[in-house]
């Protein structure tokens, strides 16, 4: 920090104050209009406004400013000079206005005041010179060394540079090489030469006479010298400070560079701050052996660094906001000032100053102390934090929520057939499909008065709504809202859910946030109609309806496909998005009639979705309005069993390898289009070179040979980001079908009879719906949750592996490896299959251990008619399905895991290699023969020293919280 401030002098605000100003819009000079003249300052805004100001005295007064007018176009830059040859007095100068297409010349002439209200200046256009090209900056001076006239040049911002002479002569010239970057042009009189600051960092020296004649002669020229400067520019300025040389003064973004007109590196200054502007000047003549060369440079943190060379001389601080112009200028009573303009139009005359820099701590305002006032407000305080911070009660913020915002979201369970295609914006591949719609309601109404409201409605992918967010600033309360809203399909895809969501985020006016969300339903009859049932399908589902309030039939859950009293056991459903012409997916649904069974079945994946979630969540909401179901948000805790199979459950299968397909095609089509954006980014990097090259060329060269190769490579250019654009199709379709395929395990997984915390932390693994990123695919981040689950929690396969090992093998692996990803997914669906099946077993065998404590003729009678039962069901089901060659056997048969129609009736059991794959092994109680006393302590014998420490003394089954009672991760 500087010991000393930068004193102000005069200081006055611009009229202009939302105009912005850069380092060309302030100019000091004088136009000799009295004997006794001071500098003028001239301050030209973007927005058109030009003022000039003449400093009487050290504050501002109106007669300071003399001229304030609005001209048509931005005001680029100010300069002044002799731009005309009428100019016979040597020390009037011109004042020179670039705008955007154009330059104007201004004679510059006084009118004398009246009384006390001083003189005032007026603009009388000289000339204008207009432009077909967008100016980006100006440089003048004596071109070709002429005495007495001055020329200027005009910098474009495609770097063509336009000549302009006094007697109007104009013409254009561009610099060879590389395409120019818009930079400063700066001309040195000494050498007859401009510096052109180019694309490359290098600061390039061509003459005026290779410029000059490169139009005419059609000849190439190259720089006189070049030298690399390594970084981007502010500013340049070309300084003469001796006979035999001049500087060029370079304002870098990280460094303060000094060149002599040869090229020759006179020094560079790393600064250790920002720089915005600066400003060079000569104290004293050139031509003087003691001339020194002084430099004024302004950092973002408004300090103001003066250096002789590259010595720093002087620092102060300045107390108004960090300049973004400066200048030296000779003012009233003050030879030597300081003229700075900042961006907003604060202009300011100081000087170099010894008055101390000294930061005062503002007083404290101390009064009388209050304990009881301090208390209240204390107190005010503490509830303000609690109220936002405070989560130990979230259902009472939930409903304090919802209680300060109303919100009724409902959808209509009626299709509709009139939606208006043309102002939705429906494509044109959709609306020829004529697919029916839904029609929603909802609602808001606000009870208390909110700083900021916004609704944000989620709809699943391929379905769109007709308004989709809503955003409310400075809510009063009592403010109500009705949106009518369209659901229509937008895209041809398969949708994996019907739920549509509705979020509302909002800022109290105390700034405390609060989120509260609904949910409804689109009808099934949107995506599916009615169609005949299936005989046979490749992947069958079962489903158990265990709660005594739901009726098991398919009136219950699929009412808007049959009539109220329709007694249909069988329901065909085709889907109806994306309607592909050569494929019609069909899922049947099978209602038992003897038992309350459910039999989903379809050679499809992407049909099962919807389907068993209406099933699941029509099941759960009726035995919630029962007011039996108490599903809480509670962790649950270890060994509770899924509470959802209290009143749903299915059978043990998870179509494995489907869902592993879409997973292969879905990875394949994503290293595809990294090929392909690989491919694309060489073509362009070819494409930009033979630009590059076709420029460099001078014009007598012949171009036909890279302009054929241009046409072909821009051709190879669309054609390759063509094929871009249909596989990013084709992987939009395939992330569609891999969300129907993970939503379908979801639904199997959420129905199984498995501990909760299972249930809880594989759905959450399993995310839907499937995103991908530019830089990472579905399948690489959800590797590491599968790998997770793979070696830790409840579906490890062995209880023995090192955790630290795993952690440390797999912190190393950097390259995503596919194959390892998909055989665990594969495994983790089998575990918990299995898992599940040795459930279900055990419970069978505790059953049958209560069978047998029972009388020998009870034990006789119950199989037998359990087991009729069951074979007049699968008849009848058989029957339904137009199965007439079925034929029903006396015993029960070994279920099968791919859920054939004798395995909705049959008990499962699995064999016992397939439950030590898991981690332990079963073994049996003594047997009833009569030698089974021996055979049990021969066996005994065998296993002594092998025996598995899961096996207890009662030879029962381990129960999961003695299985997994020492993996150190609780679930």
């Amino acid at each position: 920090m500087s010991l000393f401030n930068v004193c102000s002098w005069w200081t006055a605000q611009c009229g202009d104050t939302t105009g912005d100003y850069d380092v060309a819009s302030l100019l000091c000079t004088r136009f000799g209009l009295e004997a006794q003249e001071k500098d003028y300052i001239i301050v030209g805004s973007q927005s058109g406004q030009l003022s000039i100001y003449y400093p009487h005295a050290n504050e501002f007064d109106a007669t300071d400013l003399l001229l304030e007018t609005q001209l048509a176009a931005p005001i680029l830059g100010l300069y002044a000079g002799k731009f005309s040859g009428n100019v016979r007095n040597e020390n009037i100068n011109q004042l020179g206005v670039l705008l955007p297409n154009a330059i104007a010349i201004y004679n510059v002439q006084t009118i004398s005041g009246l009384a006390e209200y001083g003189a005032q200046l007026k603009l009388q256009l000289q000339a204008e010179h207009k432009f077909q090209r967008v100016a980006f900056s100006m440089c003048q001076g004596h071109f070709g060394q002429v005495k007495g006239r001055e020329f200027f040049c005009v910098v474009h911002l495609d770097g063509t540079l336009t000549f302009y002479e006094q007697d109007g002569i104009s013409y254009e010239c561009r610099f060879p090489g590389q395409r120019s970057l818009p930079a400063p042009v700066v001309y040195c009189e000494r050498t007859d030469s401009f510096f052109r600051f180019s694309a490359t960092w290098h600061l390039q020296c061509y003459s005026y006479q290779d410029l000059s004649h490169s139009l005419v002669t059609k000849s190439s020229y190259q720089p006189i010298w070049s030298q690399c400067i390594g970084e981007g520019i502010l500013d340049m300025r070309v300084i003469q400070l001796k006979e035999t040389c001049s500087y060029i003064m370079i304002l870098g973004e990280r460094n303060f560079i000094s060149l002599d007109d040869n090229g020759k590196i006179n020094f560079i200054l790393k600064l250790d701050y920002a720089p915005k502007c600066f400003s060079s000047f000569v104290v004293g003549y050139y031509w003087e052996p003691g001339a020194r060369l002084i430099t004024a440079i302004v950092s973002d943190s408004a300090k103001l660094h003066i250096y002789e060379e590259a010595n720093i001389i002087w620092a102060a601080q300045w107390q108004q906001p960090s300049p973004v112009a400066i200048q030296r200028s000779n003012v009233q009573s003050i030879a030597g000032s300081i003229v700075t303009l900042s961006a907003t139009g604060q202009l300011t005359v100081g000087y170099l100053g010894a008055q101390p820099y000294q930061f005062q701590v503002q007083p404290l305002h101390q009064e009388e102390l209050s304990f009881a006032q301090a208390h209240k407000q204390l107190q005010q305080l503490e509830d303000e934090i609690k109220e936002s911070v405070d989560i130990r009660d979230m259902d009472a913020l939930n409903q304090q929520a919802a209680d300060q915002v109303r919100l009724s979201f409902s959808i209509q369970p009626e299709i509709c057939d009139d939606l208006d295609t043309l102002l939705l914006d429906v494509p044109a591949d959709v609306a020829v499909k004529e697919l029916p719609s839904a029609k929603g309601f909802l609602k808001l109404k606000v009870k208390t008065e909110l700083a900021e409201l916004q609704l944000v409605i989620q709809t699943p992918s391929g379905v769109r709504c007709s308004q989709d967010t809503l955003s409310l600033v400075d809510v009063p309360a009592g403010t109500s809202r009705e949106i009518s809203l369209d659901f229509y399909m937008a895209e041809l895809l398969h949708v994996h859910s019907t739920r549509v969501e509705v979020f509302v985020s909002f800022l109290s006016t105390r700034g405390i946030p609060r989120v509260i969300q609904q949910s409804a339903y689109l009808p099934l009859s949107m995506f599916y109609r009615s169609c005949q049932p299936q005989k046979a399908a490749g992947i069958k589902l079962t489903y158990t309806i265990t709660s005594k309030h739901v009726p098991p039939k398919l009136n219950t859950f699929f009412g808007e496909f049959l009539e109220a009293e329709s007694d249909t056991h069988a329901l065909g459903l085709q889907l109806l998005c994306p309607g592909l012409e050569k494929l019609t997916e069909v899922i049947t649904v099978v209602a038992a009639k003897n038992s309350n069974r459910l039999r989903i079945q379809s050679d499809h994946v992407e049909t099962f979705a919807m389907i068993l979630e209406r099933i699941v969540e029509t099941t759960l909401q009726l035995d919630s309005a029962a007011g039996l179901l108490k599903m809480h948000k509670k962790k649950p805790k270890r060994g509770v069993l899924n509470r959802c199979v209290e009143r749903i459950i299915t059978a043990p299968f998870i179509p494995i390898q489907p869902i592993l397909h879409r997973a292969d095609v879905h990875y394949e089509t994503q290293q595809n289009i990294r090929k392909q954006t690989e491919q694309l980014e060489v073509l362009w990097q070819q494409f930009k070179t033979l630009q590059r090259e076709l420029q460099e060329q001078s014009e007598s060269e012949p171009k036909e040979t890279l302009t054929m190769q241009i046409e072909a490579n821009y051709d190879h250019l669309i054609l390759e980001g063509d094929k871009l654009v249909e596989i990013r199709r084709d992987e939009q379709r395939q992330r569609g079908d891999l969300n129907c395929a993970v939503a379908l395990a979801k639904w199997i997984i959420h129905a199984l009879n498995l501990e909760e915390r299972v249930v809880n932390v594989v759905n959450s693994v399993l995310s839907v719906p499937v995103e991908d990123w530019t830089e990472l695919s579905w399948e690489e981040s959800m590797a590491p949750g599968i790998d997770m689950l793979h070696h830790f929690g409840p579906l490890m396969r062995s209880k023995s592996t090192s955790t630290h090992g795993l952690l440390d093998g797999n912190s190393t692996k950097d390259i995503f490896d596919y194959g390892r990803f998909r055989r665990h997914f594969a495994t983790l669906f089998d575990r918990i299959v299995r898992l599940a099946s040795s459930t279900a077993e055990s419970e069978a065998n505790a059953q049958q251990t209560a069978a047998m404590e029972q009388p020998t003729s009870d034990s006789t009678q119950q199989p037998t008619q359990q087991q009729q039962q069951q074979v007049d069901e699968i008849g009848s089901m058989q029957r339904m399905l137009g199965n007439d060659q079925a034929t029903t056997v006396g015993r029960l048969a070994k279920p099968n895991l791919s859920s054939s129609l004798e395995a909705v009736e049959d008990e499962e059991e699995y064999d016992e290699e397939d439950l030590r794959d898991t981690g332990y092994r079963k073994d049996y109680g003594p047997t009833v023969a009569g030698d089974g006393n021996e055979q049990q302590q021969q066996l005994e014998q065998q296993t002594k020293g092998k025996r598995s420490e899961w096996v207890n003394e009662d030879f029962e089954l381990p129960t999961t919280e003695e299985l997994f009672s020492d993996l150190g991760i609780w679930w």
